[in-house]
């Protein structure tokens, strides 16, 4: 068995950095061009958020993603008026009402 030179094995260190420096940037890409697709327009909605007992309601508006910022933007009725509200993407779930 032949014996690495210290020269191999950096080289092989800079080419195991590289190939998971692109398999994790292409990763990336995926999960935001999926996000990108994610604004749904006009409809009734139930945004939940993680850490909030009770779902926003947005009715007969729109939820929209910004995967550059990481969130998502919607206007849910609150207290009798539509107001802004942004949540992460990561702990959101939203599901349209029938």
């Amino acid at each position: 068995m032949k014996k690495l030179t210290p020269s191999t094995i950096k080289t092989l260190s800079i080419g195991i950095a590289v190939c998971m420096g692109v398999v994790l940037s292409g990763c990336d890409r995926v999960n935001n061009a999926n996000r990108t697709m994610d604004t749904m327009l006009g409809g009734d909605y139930d945004v939940y958020v993680q850490g909030i007992t009770e779902p926003f309601h947005v009715i007969g508006g729109k939820v929209t993603s910004v995967p550059e910022k990481g969130y998502y933007i919607y206007y849910p009725t609150i207290d009798g008026k539509k107001r802004l509200v942004q949540s992460p993407l990561q702990i959101t779930t939203i599901v349209k009402k029938d």
